[in-house]
């Protein structure tokens, strides 16, 4: 079911559709010959408003359009960034849906575990929720062994298998829930004032972490609770989340500089580094969805309009600073 009553109806011996997107229909019909499906039959098929759709045969066989204008922007830089990684098959897909009456709203999931989606703020709960399901349902049914390989076949950076030192480590943890609650918090308090913008989420599964066991419960990012902030805690942002003072120790003296803007965030790509690598998931993909969170114009829209310029400069500078140990890991993974 999609858009203006539009619909699609297959089985071994049958296929009906109707209103379909007019791209998605003339992929349709190349796939059938008078003998039958030319590249199989449809495996997965979805679409939504603005001429979006995404097509794939039982044989592998894709065709999809990334919408009008910018109408789909997430889902455009998704399928991208996919398509591009090395060694990317499109058979590696598990499921894909798109939003049939929103734009830019879907969710994707590999068999490796990635997965991607975009909704609005109030709904990320249950997105995450129905990805995590899908990856517990998949595991049940095939057994899959954990991988004891340190590096996925697509060419991305896997995160890093050095334990964290204890006392960097609950710094990382301690910070990432008060700045994750900070968001929260702003989040909801625009919640009832404003319209959602879809966010990008997407995450990486650790297969070496499935297993069950004492671990799991550190290797994972820390989260802020799961009810949604009361009408008392919703505040939009008014200061920056910091790093802890005992994390921005680098005394390069280019560094040094950086760090003496009074307007700046008082930490150098070394800090960072040192206090995101506490994480013990650091790696390319889970740096790009970090980044995400510190876009400028993302940021803004949690800040307090007083502050709102200012915000956006020191999100910006932290959104660098990430870009740049996301080069440094795309760098040593080209020289490998």
């Amino acid at each position: 079911m999609g858009p203006e009553d539009s619909f699609i109806i297959w089985h071994p011996e049958l296929i009906r559709w109707a209103n379909l997107p007019d791209s998605l229909e003339d992929a349709l019909q190349s796939w059938l010959t008078p003998s039958g499906w030319r590249v199989g039959p449809p495996r997965i098929i979805t679409w939504g408003p603005e001429g979006a759709f995404f097509a794939m045969s039982e044989y592998g066989n894709v065709v999809y359009r990334l919408g009008d204008d910018d109408a789909w922007e997430i889902y455009k830089e998704t399928i991208e960034e996919w398509k591009a990684e090395k060694g990317f098959l499109w058979s590696e897909l598990a499921f894909i849906t798109l939003d049939p009456t929103m734009s830019d709203q879907f969710i994707a999931i590999r068999n490796d575990g990635t997965w991607a989606g975009s909704i609005d703020d109030i709904n990320e709960d249950a997105l995450e929720t129905f990805a995590l399901n899908f990856f517990a349902r998949a595991k049940a049914k095939h057994k899959a062994k954990p991988s004891t390989s340190g590096h996925i076949p697509d060419g991305v950076p896997t995160p890093t298998d050095t334990k964290p030192d204890a006392a960097t480590q609950a710094l990382y943890e301690k910070w990432s829930l008060e700045t994750a609650t900070m968001f929260a918090n702003a989040s909801a308090a625009i919640g009832g004032t404003k319209p959602k913008t879809p966010r990008k989420l997407q995450v990486r599964s650790q297969s070496s972490a499935s297993s069950s066991g004492p671990s799991q419960s550190q290797s994972q990012s820390p989260r802020p609770p799961t009810t949604r902030s009361s009408s008392a805690s919703a505040k939009l942002l008014t200061a920056f989340p910091y790093l802890p003072a005992t994390i921005t120790t680098c005394a390069l003296p280019s560094c040094t500089i950086l760090k003496s803007d009074a307007d700046g965030i008082h930490a150098c790509q070394h800090d960072v580094e040192k206090l995101l690598r506490a994480s013990g998931l650091y790696s390319y993909e889970w740096l790009r969805q970090e980044r995400l969170r510190w876009h400028p114009d993302r940021f803004g829209r949690l800040c307090d309009e007083a502050w709102r310029e200012a915000g956006k400069k020191m999100a910006g500078e932290m959104f660098k600073l990430i870009h740049g140990l996301m080069e440094e890991l795309k760098h040593a993974e080209s020289t490998v």
